[in-house]
């Protein structure tokens, strides 16, 4: 209902409050499902991270037609690419501070299963004929793992 106060139109006091009172529930409706949306986001942006770094020292070693090598340092939290002669391409990475080189469950299992935690590939995009995976896990444990299979250089997440 609209007042009339002298030739200007205007919301009653109540009707404001109604209008606030119903924008408060659908708040406090919505607030619980827009909270659990970031909740995997961290997991799934760091491993797509990785993946685009293995991706790319893939990509290098047919390239270039030397090797590459997508490496990993458990205990820093870091990952790079090195070319055969152990040069760095680029810069190092860092996981987010709540995602680690983990296996969800088993603190004593390795989470990098490639040999000396590098995933070598050679000039036809191969990983040198070693397969192998790299588990990410989250502060909430999610877990992610990527494989690499070795006589393809096929990437897929888990």
């Amino acid at each position: 209902m609209i007042s009339e106060i002298g030739n200007r139109r205007a919301f009653t006091l109540v009707e404001m409050l109604v209008v606030l009172a119903i924008i408060g529930m659908i708040m406090a409706i919505s607030v619980p499902f827009t909270s659990s949306f970031g909740k995997g986001l961290r997991i799934k942006t760091a491993t797509r991270a990785v993946v685009g770094i293995i991706n790319l020292a893939k990509s290098n070693a047919v390239t270039f037609r030397k090797n590459y090598s997508a490496v990993f340092d458990v205990k820093e939290k870091q990952y790079w690419i090195e070319d055969d002669t152990g040069r760095l391409y680029e810069k190092k990475y860092f996981l987010p501070a709540s995602v680690s080189f983990t296996v969800k469950g088993d603190d004593q299992a390795d989470p990098v299963t490639f040999e000396n935690d590098r995933i070598m590939f050679n000039a036809s995009g191969s990983a040198g004929g070693i397969s192998g995976s790299v588990t990410l896990t989250d502060k909430q444990g999610d877990s992610r793992t990527i494989s690499v299979a070795g006589a393809t250089g096929k990437i897929t997440i888990n």
